[in-house]
């Protein structure tokens, strides 16, 4: 498995107000919004490729709190990187989903460190 990219990931309470905080403030552009359930979801980019993504759960309230930071880690082998990630003490939080052009799951620790892999096919 080869971990591709990994950049961080901001839960928020107002997806919209975020994304206009990093567009109009910070230059990044709507790189794409990805369906995902349970989520509202943005990735941005600036003018030097460093991304960030922006996220709203409708998880429980309780899962991830405003300001709340995680990791994305894009993969070229999903099943090797849940392995890989459970081996270091993550668990799979709810189920893989298929967007289509990608696998995405959410993997959480116990100490509440969390990280959203991917692993896309185009």
């Amino acid at each position: 498995m080869i971990i591709k990219d990994c950049y961080p990931v901001f839960y928020t309470e107002d997806i919209e107000a975020a994304i206009k905080r990093f567009t109009e403030d910070m230059g990044y552009t709507v790189k794409h919004r990805p369906k995902i359930e349970n989520l509202d979801y943005a990735v941005l980019e600036n003018g030097k490729n460093r991304r960030v993504d922006i996220v709203h759960s409708y998880f429980p309230a309780d899962s991830f709190k405003e300001g709340f930071l995680g990791m994305r880690v894009n993969t070229d082998d999903f099943d090797e990187g849940v392995s890989y990630y459970e081996a270091k003490g993550y668990r799979l939080f709810g189920t893989a989903h298929e967007t289509g052009s990608s696998t995405v799951a959410l993997l959480a620790k116990d100490d509440g460190a969390y990280l959203i892999l991917f692993r896309h096919y185009i």
